[in-house]
């Protein structure tokens, strides 16, 4: 009986350890695979219908592999450029997780089994983690720039912010055109403010005409066509029915000027998106060099 042990073991050690894929110099094993969720593993085993079985745990197969491959991907391609992670930074990293939680050895086992996790794979991810942290920081980072171009993009394509330029006016308002000359010959001589306390109509003339900051959207159309070029200086008339206007632009506010608050948090989100499209496009070209076979 020992003799049929001692020969079946080897039988049994190869099938565990049966190579699913090969990436780089490293391969993935069979006992690899199922051992990265061993709860799920057994689930699986479990089930009686045959067929169900097979194509479930193909399933898990695929999934499993897929991932692991592209961790042992980002793993070859950071070691190209001399990006690591050593066994000795990730069990301090462990034992860090350990003293911060004021847990034992065991206590975290325990919750990762109720997770379904292995300390193995824990270690594992731990790991990784450190090590997509430091490709970020040492490799992807240095790659990306966010530019004014890419604000203004930014505030383009997000209305929701509610952002847009905005005009400080002020305003003479007559009824006909000859108090609009009278009005005119006086400005030439007068600033603008005197000139609207002692000719407008409008209710604004006791402020010197002044109307204050306005969007675009919330003016009448032949006011917003005046200011689509319009600068701080700018003096321009519009004729009404019963009435004649003269604005002045005291001042102009582009949407583009946004307070350092909110041009952090769009730099923030712009920095952010770059990153992953840099570090996806990184991935890509470390790819296409990066042997990978399946034997499954």
């Amino acid at each position: 009986m020992l003799a049929l042990f001692l020969v079946q073991s080897p039988l049994n050690a190869q099938i565990i350890d049966k190579i699913l894929a090969v990436v780089g110099d490293e391969v993935i094993t069979k006992y690899e695979v199922e051992s990265f969720n061993p709860e799920r593993v057994k689930q699986i085993y479990s089930i009686e219908n045959e067929e169900k079985k097979d194509k479930i745990l193909q399933e898990y197969y695929d999934n499993v592999l897929d991932f692991l491959v592209k961790q042992y991907k980002i793993e070859i391609a950071a070691k190209r450029e001399g990006v690591e992670v050593t066994e000795a930074e990730t069990n301090a990293a462990l034992q860090d997780v350990l003293t911060k939680n004021n847990v034992s050895m065991m206590q975290l086992k325990s919750a990762l089994k109720e997770r379904g996790l292995t300390l193995a794979k824990y270690k594992w991810q731990i790991k990784m983690d450190i090590l997509k942290s430091r490709i970020m920081s040492r490799i992807i980072a240095p790659m990306v720039v966010v530019t004014n171009e890419d604000i203004r993009d930014y505030i383009d394509e997000h209305p929701e912010m509610d952002l847009s330029d905005k005009y400080e006016l002020r305003m003479i308002e007559v009824k006909n055109k000859d108090e609009f000359k009278k009005m005119k010959d006086y400005l030439e001589s007068h600033s603008f403010s005197d000139t609207a306390i002692k000719f407008s109509k409008a209710a604004s003339a006791k402020s010197g005409g002044y109307i204050g900051f306005v969007s675009p959207d919330q003016v009448a159309e032949v006011i917003q066509k005046k200011l689509e070029n319009a600068k701080a200086g700018d003096v321009f008339r519009v004729n009404n029915d019963n009435s004649i206007q003269l604005f002045k632009v005291e001042s102009f506010s582009s949407k583009y000027d946004v307070d350092n608050k909110t041009r952090e948090e769009i730099v923030s989100k712009i920095r952010e998106k770059k990153l992953q499209n840099v570090y996806e496009n990184w991935l890509e070209e470390h790819s296409e060099t990066i042997y990978v076979k399946y034997k499954y």
